[in-house]
């Protein structure tokens, strides 16, 4: 039984590291974003959302991303760690950080892709009203590297990781995507890409 464990985890991994094309190119980033923005980061593990906004004249971003406590918190890490995380439900945090660069330009697992998407009022709303609900609280657990961590309403677990918690907030604004599909990074940037032509496709 531990084998198949072992070998489904390492399947996993190989899998989830796969390296993709950028959707959008880093160089050619605007100085400034319309208003309703959300930027999705996806690096070789994990998913972030960003929303552009303005402090002091300067481009920052806000970001919200989702994890699991120990890993990211209480730094219970290692082989175990990963088995705990993955294959046992244990609580979530929700990451909130103000940051001057988004994830993918910071991140220190490479190589990362890029998808930008301009919202309706409406859309935008329902993602940060989403996004206010998957916090059990307002009380920080922890803060550190720009960044609060909230304890999360949802379990951390394979099946509701960062890559599903951005995909049911992008679903929460309209878009056209499947959570229960998206259990880590190629299959979330699949579907990522292929939402243009989803778009156009219902108009």
């Amino acid at each position: 039984m531990h084998r198949v464990i072992l070998l489904l985890a390492v399947g996993l991994l190989f899998f989830s590291a796969g390296c993709t094309t950028g959707h959008q190119d880093l160089s050619s980033f605007p100085e400034r974003f319309s208003p309703q923005t959300v930027i999705v980061s996806l690096d070789t593990w994990h998913a972030m959302l960003a929303f552009p906004t303005s402090e002091n004249g300067e481009q920052v971003y806000e970001e919200w991303g989702y994890a699991e406590r120990a890993w990211y918190v209480d730094g219970e890490q290692g082989i175990s760690g990963m088995f705990r995380a993955l294959f046992w439900p244990t609580d979530g945090v929700v990451e909130v950080g103000r940051h001057t660069a988004i994830w993918a330009e910071r991140t220190p697992q490479p190589p990362a892709e890029v998808f930008v998407f301009h919202l309706e009022t409406e859309q935008y709303r329902q993602l940060r009203l989403f996004l206010e609900s998957t916090l059990l609280s307002r009380t920080a657990l922890a803060s550190f590297g720009g960044s609060d961590f909230y304890p999360s309403v949802r379990s951390y677990h394979l099946f509701h990781t960062c890559h599903q918690y951005a995909a049911h907030a992008l679903q929460a604004a309209g878009l056209p995507l499947t959570p229960a599909f998206a259990f880590n990074r190629t299959s979330l940037g699949w579907q990522l890409r292929r939402l243009p032509q989803k778009l156009d496709d219902s108009s």
